[in-house]
C-alpha cells in the first residue's frame, strides 16, 4: 500500500500534467488563428478556481496544493490570454463575435 508522502507526490504529479492540459487548448487555438470556437468564460472560471485553492493551499501549508495550483493558474492564464488575444481589443467586445461558419471551419 502507498504511504502518505507517496500518495501526495503521485497526486501532485498527476495534478500537474492535468494543469498543463489546457495549453493543449491555446496550442489548437494558435495553429487555427481564431477563439471563436472556445469559451472565454470558462476558461475565466477555470482559471479561477485554480486562484481560490492556490490561496487554500498556501493557508493550509500544503505543498502539494500550492505546486499544483500555482501551475494550473499559470497555464489557465496563459491560455486565456491567447483565447482573448485571438478577439481582439478587450475594450470592444462586439469585435468577438465570429464570422459565420468561422467555428465549423475551424
Amino acid at each position: 500500500m502507498l504511504g502518505p508522502e507517496t500518495l501526495a507526490m503521485v497526486a501532485m504529479l498527476y495534478g500537474v500534467v492535468a494543469a498543463c492540459a489546457v495549453l493543449l487548448q491555446a496550442r489548437q487555438i494558435l495553429r487555427r488563428g481564431s477563439s471563436c470556437d472556445v469559451s472565454a468564460r470558462f476558461f475565466a472560471t477555470h482559471t479561477g478556481s485554480y486562484l481560490v485553492w492556490l490561496v487554500y493551499g498556501i493557508t493550509i501549508d500544503s505543498v502539494p496544493l500550492i505546486v499544483v495550483d500555482a501551475v494550473g493558474l499559470l497555464c489557465g492564464l496563459v491560455t486565456l490570454a491567447v483565447t482573448l488575444a485571438m478577439r481582439g481589443p478587450v475594450m470592444r467586445p462586439r469585435s468577438w463575435t465570429c464570422p459565420e461558419g468561422a467555428a465549423a471551419a475551424a
